[in-house]
């Protein structure tokens, strides 16, 4: 099979400005592999890890948003 390339703008090391990398997913491995440009160095992660990471975030991210929620909620109580 063949592999789906597609070119991805984002904060890939800890230099924090925007870069280019590539993303490469390879279908028969079901391999996930970032290449960021004018790099050699490429890293690779099986699919499942790259899927349970997306969720994960995603999880935290809105436990992270119910927090706030309610100490917003908590404070806005208090100064009545």
């Amino acid at each position: 099979m063949r592999k789906a390339k597609f070119r991805v703008h984002g904060r890939f090391d800890s230099a924090g400005a925007s870069q280019v990398a590539t993303v490469t997913i390879t279908r028969d491995t079901k391999v996930f592999k970032v290449r960021p440009l004018r790099r050699r160095k490429s890293y690779e992660l099986p699919l499942s890890a790259v899927a349970a990471m997306v969720c994960q975030q995603l999880i935290m991210a809105e436990w992270y948003e119910k927090q706030r929620a309610k100490a917003a909620r908590r404070k806005q109580r208090s100064r009545r």
